[in-house]
């Protein structure tokens, strides 16, 4: 994994009495395997953990709080040549799509062009391409 992946907690029952229900605390998950829980509410800390099965051990609570990713898992390495850590699908990932419309116009003045790109530069891959002609149905 090369970049931190975000979760929240969200607990269904409260066991103890003590944070309530909902989303009760927010979590990193660290490149190196390693967590950080930031709890909500009147007396928010932080702790740490080894890992993420550590976490969830001592406040799952035998499932009535829960790990919710807010972030996608990251795509295998090597899926794309052109991405070091793997391609994140198209239909998902931290780079969303967006359009713009070009410069191009017909002889009234109208735009004759829509451009569907990544956000932050984040190259199209091929896969991508298929991705949009078949929501298009081009």
């Amino acid at each position: 994994m090369t970049q931190p992946r975000r979760f929240h907690l969200q607990r269904n029952h409260d066991v103890t009495g003590v944070s309530g229900t909902g989303r009760v605390a927010d979590g990193i998950l660290w490149t190196d395997g390693t967590v950080s829980v930031r709890w909500l509410g009147d007396r928010p800390s932080t702790v740490f953990w080894d890992d993420v099965a550590h976490a969830e051990a001592v406040h799952g609570h035998g499932g009535h709080t829960v790990i919710v990713w807010d972030d996608p898992e990251p795509a295998s390495a090597g899926d794309c040549e052109h991405c070091p850590d793997g391609h994140t699908p198209a239909d998902r990932g931290s780079q969303p799509w967006h359009v713009r419309v070009g410069p191009e116009r017909d002889g009234d003045g109208q735009p004759i062009r829509l451009y569907v790109e990544r956000s932050a530069g984040a190259h199209v891959a091929e896969s991508d391409a298929e991705w949009i002609r078949a929501r298009l149905k081009i």
